[in-house]
């Protein structure tokens, strides 16, 4: 290699003329990737350097990759390569082959670097152990063949650590045991693992191959002292730990064969030593430690344990015994022994041994007094065996019962399946003691006293009580001073109509409540509490709570009682029941009365809304529901009430009375009513038969006839055949005056109207209109037709008001001639003069009427004549803004007769 690429100065000082020294020199390329070559001379303090030596090569693999590979290789390979360095990886294709591409963990290319004409390399910084790749990291080449050829694994690992807390120890004097702690785990496996060796120094003993936290071996004899060295190494270096004691100083005996003797509140531990530690003097520390499932205390750390030193006979075959006392009956408990040698540390606890105490039975001991004739008593004696553990260890084989009274006593024996007895005594205070007989021994035993009769006080009221959230009871009581031995609180189901098992609840002195759990309960059911004081007379009652768990709506209804009374606006409802009944399943605490209005019409859509009324009182059983309507139906809906709801309800239907001034009231005023219309129609009668008349009579002397509905409507329908429905076609209509004769001219007025002025004005052809051809059809009738009201106008001194609007042209009405008048404008085709033609009418004769048609023009002139004219009234009637037909007949009729005559 060139000198230049890479030079290095190594300072050594030669120890004789035959000394060797050694350079190693870590080449960041892989030796297989290219041939390196090296060469030294020396320098010696100040004189000129020596002349360089020969070149020395190292040659890399190219040759080898020609001659036997005959395919691209990768380096380094298979080599442990250092975490967080800088590492090149180079291909060496055979000759005449090139690299196009290298990467590194399979996803990742880089760079390429030529190294030579042939080799190429990346350079990956930084290595890393990942959880992804772990230890093992791949490398790839692809060259021209176009394949990925040839890909080399490696490992990242790094350089080993000095072991810390490096220690020795011995159990037995017969096998040594160092440990330490190897700092950072391991993360390659065989053939890569790290190694640990232990050396000791101080003999020509062998190298001992050692594992990762430990190594053991044999205690030489004779030697005290040792000195020791740990030494761990890689492909990436070694490290070293020296440690030196003395093995006296270092021994930790180990207890073996615990063994454990149980009694009732004491046990014997007894254990022999491992080894010969004769003439060594032991002391030994021993703990039992109950075990309780929800404490995970670690035994070996704990501060508190109940422990038992002594001292130790070392001899292997002399056992060491220790009492532990003070221990609870019928407990689990867990003892453990470690020794030491005096004024050594202590050694390693031993594994935990288990044993039971055995149990202690107590009884807990009660009692119900029954009172009989002349102060004698029958009490019923109850006990519960309360043991400290399983029950299953525990054998009674019975129990012994002994009562003393003055100055007598009795004893009674009692199969262990037995848990009371009756017993009778007399007036006087009564002592009564039970035990239980167990193998072996006896129990403890159970005492109470029964006061004299005398001092027996007998309570009355309860106060009520509620159950707690989680559906138990907390009772509360106040202290009393007499009271030296605690509290009894005694329960029983009571009204559920079968017997119950009395129970009982001891409180020590100085507390003055209780937490009775739920599962000794059941909801819906009242429970009587009598709470006693424990004094040196005996149990004296203090109080009396009564309640429920948790209470229920009432499962009776009430019993009305009949008949009900009813007013015309009030009900009032009585009924029975028994509110303090201890069945029922919650306090009574009132009554709930639902109203219904029932049989009463209402809107639809409307929704009756009942009402209700409470009685807050339980031992009120009547209540008067006033502001009811009177003759009306109610139902009524009576139910119990505790603190949860209504229970099921009793129903019944009742209808209010009837107010007799009321019924006559509406009876008479449609009477009066009626009456007073019948006087006024009386009243006003010729009134009203005079409008009506005026209104729907004809005119006096017409005979009118059923029309002829077929030729009638075929006529109309001729004549209105050239109408049509289109602008109003308006025009001028000139009234004449009649030019008769003197001796013709009879007046044509008629008679309810008034006379008018002879000047007459032209009535504009605008306020004219035809009409649609449809009002000539609903003209048709049995009566005289009428022609169309007039168009409204503001101001007219007219016979006709301005604004008319004419009908039909011709109508037909059952009388002697058909008269026909004819605008212009509606018949353009008509000549300019109109004409009033009279045809006679079937069934009439034709003589009497000229057929000739008279002219309109001789009968209406614009200019006045000599003799007596005809005024516009007498002509045409003008009733209401109409131009009457039965006017215009008699004007036709009275010209006709003029001309006969």
């Amino acid at each position: 290699m060139d000198p230049a690429w890479n030079q290095s100065k190594v300072s050594s000082c030669p120890l004789g003329s035959d000394s060797t020294l050694t350079w190693t020199w870590v080449s960041t390329l892989p030796l297989q990737c290219a041939d390196h070559s090296i060469r030294i001379r020396r320098f010696c303090s100040h004189a000129d350097p020596s002349d360089w030596s020969q070149w020395k090569t190292n040659y890399g693999a190219q040759d080898t990759v020609d001659r036997v590979w005959k395919k691209t290789k990768m380096f380094p390979y298979q080599q442990v390569l250092k975490e967080g360095s800088t590492i090149l990886f180079c291909c060496v294709p055979p000759r005449g082959i090139h690299i196009t591409n290298m990467t590194f963990n399979s996803t990742t290319s880089y760079p390429l670097i030529n190294i030579t004409h042939r080799v190429t390399a990346i350079a990956v910084h930084n290595l890393n152990i990942t959880q992804a790749s772990g230890s093992g990291v791949y490398s790839w080449c692809e060259d021209t063949t176009e394949k990925r050829n040839n890909y080399c694994s490696n490992f990242i690992s790094f350089c080993p650590q000095r072991p810390e807390n490096l220690s020795c120890g011995t159990e037995d004097l017969r096998t040594v045991i160092c440990t330490w702690n190897p700092g950072r785990p391991a993360n390659l496996y065989e053939p890569y693992k790290r190694t640990h060796t232990l050396h000791i120094k101080n003999t020509g003993e062998d190298l001992i191959k050692c594992g990762e936290w430990s190594c053991r071996f044999q205690a030489v004899p004779g030697l005290e002292w040792y000195h020791v060295s740990v030494v761990v190494r890689n492909q990436l270096g070694e490290e070293k730990q020296s440690y030196s004691f003395n093995i006296t100083d270092r021994v930790f005996p180990v207890p073996e064969g615990v063994k454990v003797s149980p009694g009732v509140t004491e046990a014997n531990v007894s254990w022999v030593m491992r080894g010969n530690l004769s003439g060594l003097e032991l002391f030994c520390q021993v703990t039992a430690d109950p075990v309780e499932p929800r404490r995970l205390t670690r035994l070996a750390e704990a501060a508190d344990l109940q422990s038992t030193s002594m001292v130790c006979n070392g001899g292997s075959d002399e056992r060491c015994d220790v009492s532990l006392e003070q221990l609870s009956p019928n407990t689990l408990y867990a003892t453990r022994v470690r020794c030491a040698v005096r004024g050594n540390l202590e050694g390693e606890w031993t594994q935990p041994t288990h044993f039971t105490t055995y149990p202690l039975v107590t009884l807990d001991v009660w009692r119900k007094v029954r009172l009989l004739s002349h102060g004698q008593r029958n009490v019923t004696l109850l006990w519960t065996p309360q043991l400290s553990g399983s029950a299953s260890s525990v054998k009674i084989q019975g129990y012994k019962v002994r009562w003393r009274q003055e100055g007598f006593q009795w004893i009674l024996w009692r199969n262990r399946e037995q848990t009371q007895t009756e017993i009778s005594i007399g007036p006087g205070q009564c002592d009564m003691i039970i035990q239980a007989v167990i193998q072996p021994g006896s129990s403890p035993p159970g005492h109470i006293t029964i006061p004299p009769v005398e001092r027996i006080e007998y309570l009355r009221n309860a106060t009520c009580v509620s159950g707690s959230a989680s559906g138990g009871f907390h009772l509360i009581w106040k202290e009393q001073e007499a009271v030296t031995c605690g509290y009894t609180v005694e329960w029983c189901t009571v009204g559920s109509g079968v017997s119950c098992t009395l129970q009982w609840r001891k409180v020590p002195v100085g507390n003055t409540s209780v937490s009775l759990p739920a599962g000794d309960f059941k909801a819906g059911h009242r429970y009587t509490f009598d709470i006693y004081g424990c004094t040196d007379e005996g149990d004296k009652l203090l109080g009396i709570r009564t309640g429920y768990s948790q209470e229920l709506k009432p499962v009776q209804s009430p019993r009305l009682v009949e008949p009900i009374r009813t007013t015309s606006s009030s009900v009032t409802l009585e009924w029975r029941y028994h509110e303090d009944d201890h069945s029922h399943p919650g306090f009574i605490t009132g009554y709930l009365v639902t109203v219904h209005k029932t049989g009463s019409q209402r809107s639809p859509g409307h929704v009756r809304s009942p009402f209700t009324k409470m009685v807050a009182d339980p031992h009120n059983k009547s209540l008067t529901i006033v502001g009811l309507q009177e003759h009306q139906k109610y139902t009524f809906h009576l139910s119990a009430l505790t603190n949860v709801g209504p229970g099921p309800p009793t129903t019944v239907t009742v209808k209010t009375q009837t107010i007799p001034s009321i019924l006559l009231a509406k009876i008479l005023t449609p009477l009066l009513l009626l009456l007073g219309l019948a006087i006024l129609l009386c009243l006003f009668w010729k009134m009203l038969r005079s409008c009506i008349v005026e209104l729907f009579g004809y005119p006096a002397g017409m005979n009118i006839k059923p029309i002829e509905l077929d030729l009638h409507l075929h006529e109309t329908s001729e004549r209105l055949r050239c109408l049509k429905v289109g602008d109003c076609a308006c025009s001028d209509i000139e009234i004449l005056s009649v030019r008769p004769t003197m001796s013709e001219r009879t007046p044509l007025i008629h008679p309810k109207l008034p006379r008018l002025s002879s000047s007459f004005t032209t009535i504009p052809s605008s306020s004219f209109c035809p009409v649609h051809p449809s009002s000539y059809s609903s003209s048709m009738s049995s009566s005289l037709p009428s022609l169309s009201p007039p168009c409204p106008s503001s101001s007219t001194q007219h016979l006709h008001q301005k604004g008319y609007c004419p009908q039909s042209p011709t109508e037909v009405w059952d009388s002697s001639v058909q008269t026909s008048l004819t605008n212009r404008s509606y018949f353009p085709s008509v000549g300019a003069e109109q004409s009033v033609e009279l045809k006679p009418i079937r069934g009439t004769d034709s003589s009497d009427i000229s057929s000739s048609p008279i002219k309109l023009s001789n009968l209406i002139t614009s200019e006045p004549s000599e003799g007596p004219q005809l005024r516009p009234g007498a002509l045409l009637e003008n009733i209401d803004g109409y131009i009457t037909t039965d006017s215009l007949v008699k004007s036709m009729t009275a010209y006709m007769n003029g001309q006969s005559h």
